[in-house]
């Protein structure tokens, strides 16, 4: 039975794997594409059923050519099987008359004439892209969705372009398409003058924060974000904007691998952008825990679809955590459990910020 998939990410995936240069695609490789077109995905069993249910999609739609199920490329785990390796499909672009190397490119474009194929969706979009080079429809900067729309029609389809061969080294970038790089707009709040920050990754943490430190005769931090999950990596370049200075970055969300990923996807955002380095909001992550104790939940709270047990990325994770809240993180998330950041009320975040 196939799990229903966000179909966005679904096509993403299939033009990581279309991108790949051999027709065979390892396991390795297919994970990694997965990884990076579903960071959202669950973990354990569930996750390989997501993996195997998007490859069983791309078959049925003749992108791929799953191995037998009577052979050995299969691998068995957490009772869900899944492939070592798929073969590509490709259209028969050679059979076609290949107009497209003759064709007078933009000077920009002279490279396409060296591609060793071109599929026909491919070189509508490459033949746009050179009649707006050629009329200066570019030269007015616009966002990549605008951009997108009048490329492609299709305000997404863009961005998933962007993860192939199209827009490798000394071929096509946003630059070219006078795209406009826009930082997702994160929400924050002025609590005063002081040049820190602290982020909440989550809506309600953020809004009993913020009424906590308006409240408080001196705050600890001058500014509170609202990191929004996920989108703190995107977002977090939206802080050069702000009309003010940032000495600190303090953070703190929920106490799961997810939660982690996140931020540590986000410190190496802010490393790129020049800001200063994401670390965690004092006491906060101690206070979590403690709370736990108090709910008489000391591993957390059970979390579907998490990996028990350790997995490779784990000592990565951990250390960005305070020192003496490791141990404690590494039994919960090894645990397949979670501590949500909601675990932060107003009596929690006043016992360290009245402090």
């Amino acid at each position: 039975m196939l799990t229903e998939l966000d179909p966005v990410r679904l096509e993403d995936f299939q033009a990581r794997i279309l991108a790949h240069p051999r027709a065979r695609i390892d396991g390795r490789s297919l994970w990694a594409c997965f990884a990076a077109a579903f960071p959202g995905r669950p973990q354990g069993s569930d996750e390989r059923r997501w993996f195997l249910s998007a490859l069983e999609q791309l078959a049925a739609a003749g992108a791929i050519r799953l191995p037998s199920k009577r052979g050995k490329l299969w691998e068995h785990a957490l009772g869900v099987s899944t492939p070592l390796a798929v073969e590509l499909v490709r259209g028969p672009v050679r059979s076609r008359s290949q107009a497209w190397r003759a064709f007078p490119w933009h000077p920009k474009l002279a490279w396409i004439a060296e591609l060793v194929c071109v599929t026909p969706e491919q070189e509508r979009f490459l033949l746009d892209i050179h009649k707006g080079l050629v009329n200066g429809s570019f030269a007015r900067r616009a966002p990549l969705k605008y951009r997108s729309l009048q490329l492609t029609g299709d305000e997404k389809r863009l961005s998933r372009l962007l993860h192939t061969p199209l827009f490798s080294s000394n071929r096509l970038d946003l630059d070219l398409l006078g795209c406009v790089d826009e930082p997702l707009p994160m929400a924050w709040h002025a609590i005063s003058s002081q040049a820190t920050m602290v982020i909440m990754e989550n809506a309600g943490a953020f809004s009993v924060a913020r009424r906590l430190l308006e409240a408080l005769a001196d705050p600890p931090y001058g500014m509170i974000g609202f990191g929004g999950g996920a989108a703190l990596e995107d977002a977090i370049r939206y802080l050069p904007t702000l009309d003010r200075p940032i000495s600190e970055i303090h953070y703190v969300g929920d106490l799961d691998r997810a939660g982690l990923r996140i931020v540590m996807a986000a410190r190496k955002v802010a490393l790129r952008e020049g800001l200063p380095d994401i670390l965690p909001a004092r006491g906060l992550h101690a206070t979590m825990l403690a709370a736990c104790d108090r709910f008489a939940q000391p591993l957390g709270w059970p979390h579907d679809g998490a990996a028990a047990g350790p997995l490779p990325q784990d000592g990565e994770l951990l250390e960005w955590l305070p020192a003496d809240t490791r141990m404690r993180v590494r039994e919960i998330i090894q645990a397949g459990r979670r501590v949500p950041e909601e675990i932060l009320g107003t009596d929690e975040l006043t016992s360290v910020w009245a402090a």
